[in-house]
């Protein structure tokens, strides 16, 4: 069974079940009872505890939503950009931190692209588009183009940047390079190396602007997080 488990066909590797055969762990974890506990706690909390709908106004469940997807997101960024990623580089071998990162970044993209969608929706939902304010189309587009920063990542930039990145490990392997982490890896030797020059450039150029997009939604998520600390009363 294990073995069966184990082997995924080249085709399917390139889709999206695939990938998730690939990714998603093949032993028990606890992961599911979380989710299971999660959910039933908020539907005890929703019938116990009913929020104070108004007519005409979005009901608590909207608001729920709109809230539970944007801090989640959120934290996220805030877990990987300040805590994760700076462990990982200083903890773990150059290679090792590439491939980690190859997996997680896919997977932390999506995850935004879902949550900013869902939290843009509900904005909607709350705020009608033709109703708007100049507040809130400011916030309405900070919304949009957070998910769209978010989508260009995800869809293009860590795609590219993937498949450079293992360009360049395939080099630095072939010079003994990559098993220490990258602030004790001496690159020096790569210096005259033409193509390698050429791919670690093409790299860097990527890693900034998936850098520039990932700040660009944080920023957004940090001034919408004002927002709602503005209107906490009427949300």
């Amino acid at each position: 069974m294990a073995d069966q488990d184990g082997k995924v066909s080249g085709e399917s590797s390139q889709s999206f079940v695939g990938f998730v055969q690939r990714v998603w762990p093949r032993y028990r974890f606890a992961q599911p009872a979380h989710l299971v506990s999660l959910i039933a706690v908020l539907i005890v909390a929703y019938f116990a505890f009913p929020g104070g709908d108004v007519q005409g106004k979005p009901s608590t469940l909207v608001s729920l939503i709109h809230l539970g997807c944007f801090a989640t997101y959120f934290g996220a960024q805030i877990w990987v950009v300040f805590f994760a990623g700076i462990t990982m580089f200083h903890v773990l071998p150059r290679h090792m931190f590439g491939h980690i990162q190859s997996y997680l970044f896919p997977m932390f993209f999506s995850l935004g692209v879902v949550m900013l969608s869902a939290t843009l929706v509900t904005y909607l939902i709350h705020h009608p588009y033709d109703s708007w304010s100049r507040q809130e189309y400011i916030q309405g587009g900070i919304l949009a183009v957070s998910l769209l920063a978010t989508f260009f990542n995800g869809i293009y930039l860590v795609p590219a940047s993937t498949a450079v990145m293992i360009e360049r490990h395939k080099i630095e392997k072939e010079h003994g390079l990559g098993s220490k982490v990258s602030r004790e890896t001496d690159l020096s030797k790569l210096d005259n190396n033409a193509k390698y020059q050429r791919i670690n450039k093409r790299f860097s150029s990527l890693h900034g602007m998936i850098s520039i997009c990932s700040l660009v939604t944080l920023m957004g998520n940090a001034l919408h997080l004002y927002y709602l600390a503005c209107n906490l009363s009427t949300l």
